[in-house]
């Protein structure tokens, strides 16, 4: 769909008023085409927009050879990669990702002389998110230093991505922190005059602060297209006709049955923090979430950064709660349920576990029969929205409360429900622990590599590659793994060489018995508890 020349003019006078305010001259504006096809670019460069700012070196080469005709400035916005150094070198104008030492070389090295220096600016994680990039505020002055020293760059700022934290006004804390690193850059190197942040919610509120660019998509084009869906295996029910999430590459819309009441988290980790983020990132508003969580630290941060309201005791937020999400150790969960229990007897709330090991009997026998039960195995890629869990109920959760169970699980991943429970040891054995599975072969990979000659940063970067874009394959491909790896094997070939090997040493039967270990175990861990 080609964008409203009525939208990008709005957007424009917008800034420009945002810029008066401030008493600066007009920010830039970037247009942030990633995911958007060229049609939709050659539109809105038609209204005069020039600069258009890309996360995906790939995506944007096929973009630049579609829209050779036009003079267009082509950003790089999204996180760079060492083996992508030559491309955008050779066919970006300005990098807006720089966010480590090693790239400043590479990139140096190998930009041509006759297109005049790269733009840099350096990437700033100003709230320090670890699932983000960008370099630590403490490192912004040598990294600085590192790319003045390089004729091939050319330093003009800063950018960074703040959380986005549903109250607006709590957001200036970060681009305020972001104007005075830049306005101490600005004070040490001739020549910079670029501090990009802010986008389609805020980007007024970050003009107020000092933004001189901001970057905006959705306000421009309209939402982005979402990721096609999984393939129907990937998130097939084990058991029962019960609908499946989409993956978290798009936030889901917060239903009204989640929407209202309260949903109070018992633990306040990782794993409860990526849930609130994605929630609250997808409607959920921040004063319908308590946590209960022990740790002073922990809680100051969640209050500050989501908004919601925290308690040190899991009683105070368990009282009145529609929803309660258990998101603490095994080990201490049934005293965790003992100081519930009475809020749990009189609000009758919806009750998810996500706690490993711990059946629905066990929970029936410590909160009572009669309670709406959810028993979650998440695993680790929900930190950072790309989770698979799988769920099983208890007899006593009606519909409803199956379809909130499955938006608040589905805001960070995909989810699967289960028909019997013990196939949640299998469940377990899987997607709980094969994160890990994927490492260890990610981490052989990488040393065989390295015993070939590859420098072991190259030999990182380029496995770590190989198997995001196998996963993304499966999922978006539409086509199953046996396919897809003989569509890879050429009869007689180096890969069929590897597969040879890896037959030789039972590599199938090895996995099959190292599944069997976990899903035995994940029994017995089980009865610990009873």
């Amino acid at each position: 769909m080609s964008p409203a020349p009525t939208g990008h003019a709005a957007i424009l006078t917008r800034i420009a008023h945002a810029s008066e305010r401030a008493g600066r001259a007009p920010a830039s504006l970037l247009a942030v085409s990633k995911t958007q096809p060229a049609a939709a670019i050659r539109a809105l460069a038609a209204h005069g927009q020039r600069a258009f700012g890309e996360n995906y070196v790939q995506e944007a080469l096929a973009k630049q050879r579609d829209l050779a005709d036009l003079a267009l400035e082509w950003h790089l916005i999204g996180p760079l990669q060492s083996n992508k150094c030559r491309e955008v070198a050779l066919h970006f104008d300005w990098l807006q990702s720089l966010d480590r030492e090693k790239l400043v070389a590479p990139l140096a090295r190998q930009r041509p002389p006759g297109r005049g220096p790269l733009h840099v600016l350096i990437q700033v994680n100003i709230d320090d998110e670890a699932s983000k990039s960008g370099c630590a505020p403490a490192a912004v002055d040598a990294l600085a230093r590192r790319v003045a020293d390089e004729p091939a760059l050319r330093l003009r700022g800063l950018m960074a991505i703040p959380q986005p934290l549903p109250d607006l006004q709590r957001r200036r804390v970060a681009f305020e922190r972001m104007q005075a690193l830049f306005e101490a850059l600005r004070a040490q190197h001739a020549g910079v005059d670029t501090l990009s942040m802010g986008m389609s919610d805020d980007f007024e509120l970050a003009i107020a602060c000092g933004a001189t660019m901001v970057r905006i998509g959705t306000a421009l084009f309209g939402a982005r297209p979402r990721a096609n869906p999984p393939r129907a295996a990937a998130v097939a029910m084990l058991a029962g006709p019960v609908p499946a999430h989409r993956p978290a590459m798009s936030t889901p819309a917060v239903p009204p049955s989640l929407s209202t009441g309260t949903l109070a988290f018992i633990g306040g980790g990782n794993m409860a923090r990526s849930l609130i983020g994605a929630l609250v990132r997808g409607g959920q508003p921040a004063r319908a979430i308590v946590v209960a969580e022990p740790h002073e630290d922990t809680r100051a941060a969640l209050a500050r950064d989501f908004g919601i309201t925290v308690h040190a005791h899991a009683a105070d937020a368990a009282r009145g709660a529609d929803t309660l999400v258990l998101a603490v150790k095994p080990q201490v969960m049934h005293a965790v349920c003992g100081e519930i229990a009475a809020a749990v007897a009189s609000a009758r709330p919806l009750v998810i576990s996500i706690a490993a090991g711990i059946r629905l009997d066990q929970f029936a026998r410590w909160l009572g029969a009669d309670t709406a039960l959810v028993r979650v195995m998440p695993n680790t890629p929900a930190l950072i929205g790309a989770g698979a869990a799988g769920l099983i109920a208890s007899a006593t959760v009606s519909a409803a409360q199956r379809e909130r169970a499955a938006a608040i699980l589905g805001a960070a991943g995909i989810v699967a429900w289960i028909g019997h429970e013990p196939l949640m040891d299998s469940v377990t054995a899987l997607s709980g622990s094969g994160p890990a599975y994927f490492f260890l072969l990610v981490e052989a990979l990488v040393d065989a590599a390295v015993a070939q000659g590859l420098p072991r940063d190259t030999a990182c970067a380029l496995a770590a590659q190989t198997c995001l874009g196998a996963g993304r394959m499966l999922v978006e491909g539409g086509e199953g793994a046996a396919t897809l790896r003989e569509r890879v094997t050429s009869p007689g070939g180096t890969t069929a060489a590897a597969l040879d090997v890896f037959a030789q040493g039972d590599l199938r039967g090895l996995v099959a018995r190292a599944v069997a270990a976990a899903t035995r175990r994940g029994g017995e861990l089980s009865a610990l508890f009873d």
